[in-house]
């Protein structure tokens, strides 16, 4: 006779709903599934019947973005919602269906062996859409920048060798005359900004003899058209930001700012007095911490918002953000496994890491430099990233600020570290550890 293994119930009343595109699979009890529509009448029926069935809490996979409406309508119903990751409810391979999924997960969801996705509620919701947003059309109006150096290119005008970005104010004055007509490189280098004029004249005007041609500077024009049109779509979200962050603001107390804000030099959000709100919404300063900008603590805003209780410790809040060492071991052997970015706030951390990487002053950036010479970029740039979002919890967390201690301070320790090495090795083998004084 078979026996029948139950889990322990952590969750009661608990449901679970498998979403796709055209229905959803909704199981209570863990043997009977019904399936809806998608459409907003049925989900409406399927609280009531959940409702009906005495259930409370529901579990559901993050499925594209079919789940944020039926999200949104369980929460205003007043019922506990619980999002996970698809990968972490998988079904035994070859036998999945959405009827045994739903059964699957609420199984899982009653004895309590699901992680809950982190779902930001009310305004920062909005306001992590409204930022994601804004990185698309970002990445978007990359594309017509890129099509705006082919087409210079094929026209043999190397801007894109000399400036920094042909995006830029000096670069889109040159695109424009030359679409206007302009042909004179003394009057085109005219257009560029002083420090471009007084440092890199002679390679522009190098640059800008170039061999037109009707059909490219066609191109050229369609595509800064294109770019524009971006960029006022920025403003238009940079607005709406605005707006929502003024919304979060309400309430809070005036945090005066201790640390100047860092310049943003790519993709500055246009949003009035940024860096006050975003003090007072934090109620720390978190431009401490290096490589920290105001853009940055708005994309991390709305990532992981500014309440950390959710993260009992620092390890959990780094373990959410994918910034933890990996561990594959198999019996005796410790295999490697790819690195895979579990979030766009480690993703941040990342970035961040990344403009540290060639700092001279910063300890964090020779620490990154140090470990890239035995390790892996990715790696000493991961870990560089957990030092940083470490800096962060703590200082929301407790109030502790990073103190930076400069590159001079991190190398004397790495010093004192290496000498208690030798001196413990010297000891151990019978010999004798003598520091020479330098010759002069």
């Amino acid at each position: 006779m078979s026996k029948v293994i139950e889990f322990e119930q952590q969750n009661a009343n608990a449901a679970a709903i498998d979403i796709g595109s055209k229905k959803i699979f909704v199981c209570w009890d863990g043997i009977t599934v019904k399936s809806y529509e998608t459409f907003t009448g049925s989900y409406k029926q399927c609280i009531d019947e959940l409702r009906a069935n005495g259930v409370q809490r529901v579990c559901m996979e993050a499925t594209g973005i079919y789940w944020i409406a039926l999200h949104q309508m369980l929460e205003e119903a007043g019922m506990e919602v619980c999002l996970v990751n698809p990968k972490e409810v998988k079904q035994v391979k070859g036998r999945k269906t959405d009827v045994k999924d739903a059964c699957w997960i609420q199984k899982m969801f009653s004895a309590g062996l699901v992680r809950q996705s982190y779902i930001p509620a009310g305004k920062l919701k909005e306001l992590r859409m409204m930022i994601r947003e804004r990185e698309d059309i970002i990445g978007m109006g990359s594309t017509y920048v890129n099509k705006m150096q082919k087409a210079l290119e094929l026209m043999n005008i190397k801007l894109t060798e000399v400036i920094c970005q042909i995006n830029g104010a000096s670069g889109i004055r040159m695109i424009e005359a030359i679409i206007n007509g302009e042909r004179n490189k003394e009057k085109l280098l005219a257009l560029c900004h002083v420090s471009i004029r007084e440092k890199k004249a002679d390679a522009v005007l190098n640059a800008l003899e170039g061999h037109y041609n009707e059909s490219w500077l066609f191109l050229l024009e369609q595509n800064l058209i294109l770019w524009k049109v971006h960029q006022k779509q920025l403003l238009r979200i940079d607005k709406r930001i605005e707006a929502l962050l003024g919304d979060l603001e309400q309430g809070r107390q005036f945090v005066a700012s201790e640390y100047k804000a860092k310049p943003v030099r790519h993709h500055k959000p246009m949003i009035t007095d940024l860096h006050q709100k975003l003090l007072n919404i934090y109620g720390v300063d978190a431009n401490c911490i290096p490589g920290i900008t105001d853009y940055t603590l708005l994309k991390l805003l709305g990532e992981v918002g500014a309440d950390m209780s959710r993260f009992p410790t620092v390890k959990h809040f780094v373990s959410w953000c994918g910034l933890c060492p990996g561990h594959n071991q198999s019996g005796s052997k410790s295999r490697k496994s790819k690195m895979k970015n579990h979030s766009n706030a480690g993703q941040t951390f990342r970035e961040v890491a990344q403009a540290l990487l060639n700092s001279k002053y910063i300890a964090i950036g020779a620490f990154i430099r140090k470990l890239k010479s035995r390790k892996e970029a990715r790696i000493a740039i991961k870990a560089g990233a957990r030092k940083i979002a470490t800096a962060f919890y703590n200082l929301l967390t407790k109030g502790a600020q990073y103190i930076e201690q400069g590159i001079h301070k991190y190398e004397q320790q790495l010093k004192e570290r290496e000498q208690k090495y030798l001196q413990k090795m010297a000891l151990k083998y019978g010999m004798k550890f003598v520091e020479i004084q330098s010759l002069k």
